[in-house]
């Protein structure tokens, strides 16, 4: 490269042939006063999509890296080693099966950080394509859709993931401390990443769509293995050991509300009491922090209320349709 990178743009790719090319192009096309270069993370794919990522990169060289091959070693890991590879100011996520629609997308989210520096991130809303390309109307997206917000959003976050990966740009320096766990059950380190970012700094949403968002049947949001689901799980509770004792850190002596404090309290509970993902030492840790956060009797007895409400519901569910849940 000729020139050091302003931005660079992280792609995991794995059996994409059909979709990378559109995801390069989108890159390539962006309109930006800054050097961007765009690291391809191919996940030891079977059929043409890294010799596809490689043509590419030879006529690009001073733009597209494609690492070195490995084996295979499944989302989580992929994502850690092809961000630890990326030497921009700023990380942009576009996955190998998405497409930016925008050419101004990175020019307008990062004029927005530079402006604003207690801001880390910054995403957009996201159009839902079938895999021919068309677009199709998503119910899920638009429950995501209802959850979008901006600022301080840590507790939002707590609740659900609703930033699009393929939307977001970021500031490097936010994930220097991010553990990543290479599990190959994992399969949703982005929310555990936006967390993690949420905990040191705002987010910002921009209201309109920068990028397609591909949902085909090989796409992991799409269909996660019932066997990967409890695995998911564990190394989510795993995870947020680290980001419940960050957001400690840096939130130590700041006064939450009540709803704050029980979402939190919640969560602590989580990685305290459930089976499985952390060891004894971390739980205890987590502990001796839970009467710091402890939301009062109203809070417990909200907790013990939604506690109930899932336990009733899953009975009942499994109960009804054994077959499908």
């Amino acid at each position: 490269m000729n020139q050091l990178p302003f931005l660079s743009v992280s792609m995991i790719t794995y059996q994409a042939e059909a979709f990378i090319a559109e995801a390069i192009e989108g890159v390539l096309n962006q309109q930006a006063d800054f050097p961007i270069e765009l690291v391809i993370g191919d996940d030891c794919s079977k059929d043409r999509t890294r010799a596809i990522c490689a043509a590419y990169a030879e006529k690009y060289p001073d733009i597209i890296r494609v690492l070195p091959p490995e084996s295979n070693l499944g989302i989580a890991a992929n994502t850690a080693r092809t961000m630890g590879q990326c030497c921009g100011k700023y990380i942009a996520v576009c996955d190998g099966d998405d497409i930016w629609t925008d050419p101004c997308k990175l020019q307008k989210q990062v004029a927005f950080l530079e402006r604003n520096p207690d801001y880390g991130a910054v995403y957009t809303d996201v159009e839902t394509i079938a895999e021919t390309g068309a677009p199709i109307h998503d119910p899920e997206q638009e429950q995501i859709r209802a959850m979008y917000t901006g600022g301080d959003v840590f507790f939002k976050l707590l609740e659900a993931n609703f930033i699009n990966n393929s939307t977001a740009v970021f500031r490097r320096e936010l994930i220097a401390d991010h553990v990543v766990y290479p599990d190959r059950t994992y399969q949703i380190p982005d929310h555990i990443r936006w967390l993690h970012i949420a905990t040191k700094a705002r987010i910002h949403f921009m209201d309109y769509k920068s990028a397609a968002y591909r949902k085909h049947q090989s796409g992991l949001s799409v269909q996660v293995p019932k066997e990967k689901i409890k695995g998911n799980r564990s190394i989510l509770r795993r995870s947020l050991y680290n980001i419940i004792l960050t957001f400690h850190r840096h939130h130590r002596g700041h006064r939450l509300n009540r709803e704050e404090q029980t979402l939190v309290f919640r969560r602590m509970c989580s990685v305290a009491f459930r089976p499985h993902g952390n060891s004894w030492q971390q739980r205890w840790q987590i502990i001796r922090l839970l009467p710091k956060y402890f939301p009062g009797l109203m809070g417990l007895w909200k907790i013990a209320q939604a506690k109930l409400t899932t336990f009733f519901f899953s009975s009942f569910k499994t109960m009804l349709l054994p077959d499908y849940w």
